[in-house]
């Protein structure tokens, strides 16, 4: 694949599922990077989501989970149970579903590529059993400060940037949307609604 990465760039073929390499690119954190040692790649759906024209702020990635707090399948608030829809692939179920919102993050330049990926993987539970990482009662997400918690991985992020620059995946992260374009006749990737939680019995 990633040779194959490499010739598409260079001799302009009609297509390229960027999902698809992006799921190759987490693998291999999956594999060098200690801290995503746990992250199974089978069990995690890499997607593509369109930013919104006007919209306020940026987005660049979002991890979804697919389980609740410790990896419940079902929740029960305010007399309502409440439980995430299922996602099977290859008869494996998906326990995270990961957007990257094009073309906003396609534009950012690599080292911030990374850092958002690294940060989106940050957010899956050391366990990996559908919940994220939780800091505390409060802010439980990224805790008190988002540059604190992108610290937290930033040594490592930067070993893998200093490896992923020596291959052929480099194409891929230096290319902005509109190199994509200007190269590929077709881009495309999974594209998926945002699963959110559904009632699935009252007590009232």
């Amino acid at each position: 694949m990633e040779s194959t990465l490499r010739s598409n760039i260079a001799l302009k073929q009609p297509g390229i599922n960027i999902t698809d390499v992006l799921t190759l690119i987490i693998h291999e954190i999956s594999l060098r990077t200690e801290t995503f040692k746990h992250v199974n790649i089978e069990q995690t759906m890499v997607c593509m989501a369109s930013n919104k024209k006007n919209s306020r702020g940026v987005t660049y990635g979002k991890l979804v989970p697919l389980r609740f707090k410790n990896g419940i399948q079902t929740l029960k608030y305010r007399e309502k149970y409440y439980s995430m829809p299922g996602i099977i692939i290859n008869r494996i179920p998906i326990l995270y579903v990961i957007y990257f919102y094009f073309p906003k993050f396609f534009d950012l330049p690599p080292p911030e590529k990374l850092r958002v990926i690294f940060h989106e993987l940050y957010h899956i539970s050391p366990e990996f059993n559908g919940d994220i990482r939780r800091f505390g009662k409060i802010k439980i997400s990224h805790g008190f400060s988002r540059k604190r918690f992108d610290g937290l991985f930033e040594d490592e992020q930067r070993n893998f940037y200093n490896y992923i620059s020596q291959t052929p995946f480099m194409n891929f992260l230096g290319a902005d949307t509109r190199t994509l374009r200007e190269n590929f006749k077709k881009i495309s990737g999974a594209r998926m609604k945002v699963p959110k939680p559904k009632i699935i019995k009252t007590t009232a």
